[in-house]
């Protein structure tokens, strides 16, 4: 499969790029440059210089692709987070379009859908609950990306997939009592779902528009994973629950 990838050379691009590369042929894309590492690890592979707020370099960038995978993002500029999270939603949507690209996977931070208002009172929070993103610039330039993407998905034979993040750690940082927020995944098990959602039948999907919470299993079960598990086949392989485990202390922060 031909698979574009926008905004790759960010934190979790080069670990996507490592996880598809073996299995996929890859358009790396992004406004910066790659690593190093990256580039001359994968040499079989496109590279690519993309501004994700160009309708016309995503389009041109998009032809010939077989999956669209949106890794962008701005988190505080009032002004780039609108064209990047939001803008650039609606640019890779209408490539998809006009090359007739049927799989989309996007990418956001938890509160696109799961704002304050689940978030410090609710528990056993689904990804398909009501949105409620709040008020952060982050949240609702990411929400109004997902609804452009949810809106292309009624009117044309396009199924997105949206993965949701929170906190990143590497599985060497998983050590007891170190604590944390309760949606916590490792780079490498984030990275794998996107290998399953390029990898699976898009008929076996919900709808043509999923959200999903991507997060190893937590004790605290204030967010579930249950549906990328589910759906997707998604299998942690990191256990992120040592992180509130006693210590040898015998504490818990």
């Amino acid at each position: 499969m031909n698979v574009l990838l926008i905004g790759a050379n960010g934190c979790l691009g080069p670990h996507a790029v490592k996880a598809l590369a073996s299995h996929h042929h890859l358009r790396i894309t992004d406004i910066k440059p790659p690593s190093a590492e990256i580039k001359r690890g994968f040499r079989k592979h496109e590279f690519r210089d993309v501004d994700v707020t160009s309708p016309n370099q995503v389009m041109e960038a998009a032809r010939g692709m077989d999956a669209l995978v949106n890794l962008s993002a701005v988190r505080r500029d009032r002004v780039l987070a609108y064209h990047v999270n939001a803008l650039g939603c609606f640019n890779l949507m209408q490539a998809a379009v006009r090359h007739k690209i049927p799989r989309v996977i996007n990418t956001g931070p938890h509160f696109t859908i799961a704002g304050p208002s689940y978030e410090r009172f609710d528990h056993a929070i689904s990804p398909d609950v009501p949105p409620h993103p709040g008020t952060d610039l982050y949240a609702l330039s990411k929400s109004l990306g997902q609804e452009i993407c949810r809106a292309f998905t009624l009117t044309h034979e396009i199924y997105v997939q949206t993965y949701l993040f929170y906190s990143f750690r590497d599985a060497e940082q998983l050590r007891p009592g170190v604590g944390g927020v309760p949606f916590v995944v490792t780079w490498t098990d984030a990275a794998e779902l996107f290998r399953l959602g390029l990898e699976i039948e898009l008929a076996r999907l919900p709808s043509r528009c999923e959200v999903f919470f991507v997060l190893g299993d937590s004790p605290q079960q204030k967010f579930l994973n249950d549906k990328a598990k589910l759906v997707l086949g998604f299998v942690p392989k990191d256990q992120v629950s040592l992180l509130w485990r006693k210590d040898r202390g015998g504490s818990i922060p």
